[in-house]
């Protein structure tokens, strides 16, 4: 790694999300609404995207028209179950948890291509194991909120990775210029569909909940870009992911430090309650720098 300042992308990316991930629950708290706030992200990002598609060489493809399609439709799930497990869950739970996409990603490659599985993945799962069983504490309402947590981030990552592994296959193919924005745009078109279901227009959104929904939002949308942005320019996706999975442990420190101003109670649940959920974001860490390296 002859430039290794191409790794502040991912680290600033890590940081990005754990701050949008206070700034869009605060919003749905105000008010924003959960499908209202997926639909603001999603589009917030589509539009931000479009612009690189003018910088794409070449006609775009038709005999794989479906890759991107697909992509998207992941990328959209993927969204939706953040946006899920935030609302309804613990930022402090929920994103460590998220992490362990890399590790769904190295799954998913497994049976995709029939290969050996390393004895270090089997360690990275017991990690992420373990990790999921040190959040089993308080009473019976949290623990249930918990669940909750864990599953929609479990879902969420297990999302992002088939989303991960279809740009891996078919990105070089399309290119980074036509495959991602196209990918991102799908992403917000199929946003769409949440307008029905709105229980309020877009109009009616307090204005206190804009105050965090929109920087939110914008937040979301840049750490894309730059995780992409360094994917895309200098590889290295095993130092990338490694570093951007920081953002786990980053969110927990972020509650525990200004969690106060997003109004965010979190850390309300008592210093072991947090040390558990610090060691877990750990443990997914670890477990996701062994799949990685390996």
């Amino acid at each position: 790694m002859n430039n290794p300042w191409f790794l502040l992308f991912p680290l600033a990316s890590a940081l990005g999300y754990a701050l949008s991930a206070l700034f869009l629950k605060r919003a749905m708290e105000e008010g924003a609404g959960v499908l209202r706030t997926g639909f603001v992200a999603n589009v917030t990002m589509g539009i931000l995207f479009l612009p690189i598609l003018f910088f794409a060489e070449g006609p775009l493809l038709e005999e794989n028209w479906h890759a991107p399609v697909i992509t998207a439709a992941f990328f959209f799930l993927g969204q939706i179950f953040t946006i899920l497990a935030l609302r309804k869950g613990d930022v402090s739970v929920a994103t460590p948890l998220m992490g362990s996409k890399v590790i769904f990603v190295a799954a998913i490659s497994v049976i995709v291509l029939p290969e050996p599985v390393p004895l270090a993945w089997w360690f990275a799962a017991m990690l992420a194991f373990w990790s999921v069983w040190l959040l089993r504490v308080g009473r019976p309402a949290d623990r249930r909120r918990l669940v909750v947590s864990i599953t929609f981030a479990l879902l969420s990552a297990a999302s992002f990775a088939v989303c991960d592994v279809m740009v891996q296959r078919h990105g070089a193919e399309w290119g980074f210029e036509r495959f991602v924005p196209l990918v991102f745009g799908m992403a917000a078109v199929f946003s769409i569909g949440f307008m029905p279901f709105f229980r309020d227009p877009l109009s009616t959104i307090p204005q206190g909940a804009w105050c965090w929904l929109a920087p939110g939002a914008l937040l979301l949308s840049l750490q894309a870009i730059s995780i992409a942005y360094a994917l895309s320019t200098y590889g290295s996706a095993t130092a990338v992911n490694v570093v951007y999975s920081l953002r786990g442990i980053m969110s927990i420190l972020l509650v525990l430090s200004i969690g106060s101003f997003f109004g965010n109670v979190e850390r309300s649940a008592g210093g072991s309650v947090m040390t558990r959920r610090l060691v877990s974001g750990a443990l997914i860490f670890v477990a996701v720098l062994l799949v990685l390296i390996n």
